[in-house]
């Protein structure tokens, strides 16, 4: 078993939320439902508890451990891209569970290419698609985009969450794990992730993990360091390094 890591100013030993605990909160609403079955909806859960916990480890370097400045953003790169997937697995579970999801009636089994042809000195090719109906509709993808928007239109998370409009720009901070994708000359993670990047995940991921759609769960207390005034003060009162 990995041994407790010893943090700055601690002499006690810390270890982030064991799994089991975040299992047991995110049960209260990741579970088998008319949508999905116990063998989909368990790899869903255990994903999630597993970023969970990295989140909360990336939480604590960032407040205990000393980093240079490229460091320190590149921490909180990480921070975003796996809160951000953590609301965008919620968020695919909560539309689809709701009866919300895309469908698809058509299923690919095939795909026909043609060489290259010439017609009235024009040159084509066929690129085909051989879809074959289904007796019953399935899941078909969305992104975060269309999860995001039928998220809020639906109010899922219920008429008293207050990161709606909050969320589009955690959709396009995830997109930026992709550093070879620069719009511009200052398109760049030194640009793009900052305080105020780590505080907007902070406070989305916060108020969906404590959102109504968990209720009955006791572990609410559990994701307090997402709570931006808490862990500012928690930030502040350390001699350690802030972002």
């Amino acid at each position: 078993m990995t041994e407790m890591l010893t943090l700055n100013h601690e002499e006690e030993r810390w270890y982030p939320t064991a799994i089991g605990v975040l299992d047991n909160h995110l049960k209260f609403f990741i579970a088998p439902n008319e949508y999905f079955s116990a063998q989909e909806a368990y790899p869903i859960k255990k994903n999630i508890s597993y970023s969970l916990q990295y989140i909360e480890f990336l939480y604590r370097v960032m407040l205990d451990i000393s980093m240079s400045s490229v460091i320190k953003k590149q921490n909180v790169k990480s921070f975003v891209v796996h809160g951000a997937s953590v609301v965008e697995a919620i968020f695919n579970f909560l539309v689809i569970a709701e009866g919300h999801g895309n469908t698809s009636s058509w299923r690919k089994v095939n795909n026909i290419k043609t060489s290259e042809y010439e017609l009235n000195g024009i040159k084509y090719k066929n690129d085909t698609n051989v879809m074959v109906k289904l007796d019953k509709p399935i899941k078909s993808q969305m992104t975060f985009d269309q999860l995001a928007k039928k998220v809020e239109s639906e109010k899922l998370l219920g008429a008293s969450f207050n990161s709606y409009s909050k969320i589009k720009p955690i959709r396009q901070l995830r997109n930026k794990i992709h550093i070879h994708d620069s719009d511009h000359l200052n398109d760049t993670d030194w640009n793009n992730f900052d305080n105020s990047e780590y505080e907007l995940v902070s406070n989305v991921l916060f108020n969906v993990l404590t959102s109504e759609i968990f209720k009955g769960s006791n572990h609410y207390q559990r994701f307090d360091y997402l709570n931006v005034p808490n862990n500012t003060n928690q930030q502040s009162s350390s001699s350690g390094t802030r972002l």
